[in-house]
């Protein structure tokens, strides 16, 4: 099994040979890949507790990293199609990583019998290649989040949007928190309906401030869709953002009673 590093520092390629000769209890894992200063790497179950899927998981070492630090984190996992990129299974997260929570992902990230066929283009010549894109902010410390100043040196890489549409788009200051001007409309909407939503808001760093209004927007998305929609994996990652933006400061009472419906809601379909 191999890794090799992008050029940009911010991608990696993890090269599994012999796949099918994999033992499917076990668990195989990437050589760490250093990342602005943060060792990560890939694992993967063949078959975890649900038997008949690919589980593929991304884990940072903070071994190196004082007690009571998190990093914030945007990913994208990919299990590369290789006779058709359009037909290559992507995942992306956004996630506080943590050593209480040091790793994320997915545990159905493709069925295994179509990940082992061997006209569907995910095993060639007995290798599987899975592609890690991470877009890391830099580390801080809990205990002084709501420390930092705009001219600290606790400061956040510029915000990475998922979106080409957003990538050239102008950014607007609203209520205190820099936006994309895109988002502008639905930002002043909230602030209306829920003038309280950053009264408990402590942080003044304009960067986090902006990673951390992204990450409301995101959950407000997620939340709007369908019962039907909406996986496992959504709303475990809800409830574990919902959990961090309360931390952080953010009146959320609203849209907590929206999740504990859409929680509600899924259990009816089971």
């Amino acid at each position: 099994m191999t890794s090799i590093m992008n050029p940009c520092d911010k991608k990696f390629v993890w090269v599994i040979n012999n796949f099918s000769s994999l033992q499917l209890q076990d668990c195989y894992v990437s050589v760490p890949v250093l990342i602005r200063d943060v060792k990560w790497r890939l694992f993967v179950y063949p078959e975890e507790n649900n038997g008949d899927h690919l589980s593929l998981y991304l884990q940072v070492d903070f071994e190196s990293m004082p007690c009571g630090w998190r990093q914030y984190t945007q990913f994208r996992l990919t299990v590369v199609n290789q006779l058709s990129e359009q037909f290559s299974v992507k995942r992306e997260g956004r996630k506080w990583f943590d050593k209480k929570a040091p790793e994320w992902g997915w545990e159905d990230m493709i069925p295994l019998t179509k990940l082992n066929d061997i006209n569907s283009g995910f095993l060639v010549n007995g290798e599987v290649i899975i592609v890690a894109e991470v877009e890391t902010f830099e580390a801080i410390s809990t205990s002084q989040v709501e420390k930092i100043s705009d001219d600290s040196e606790w400061t956040v890489l510029d915000y990475y949007s998922s979106s080409e549409e957003d990538k050239d788009d102008v950014t607007v200051v609203v209520k205190g928190f820099p936006v994309l001007e895109s988002q502008v409309n639905q930002v002043k909407e909230i602030f209306e309906k829920h003038p309280d939503l950053a009264s408990n808001f402590n942080v003044k760093n304009q960067n986090l401030k902006n990673v951390y209004m992204g990450i409301l927007l995101d959950l407000i998305k997620t939340l709007s869709k369908s019962p039907k929609e909406l996986t496992e994996e959504d709303l475990n990652l809800a409830v574990s953002t919902l959990s961090d933006l309360t931390k952080a400061g953010f009146m959320l009472d609203w849209l907590n009673q929206k999740l504990d419906k859409a929680l509600e809601k899924q259990r009816v379909l089971i």
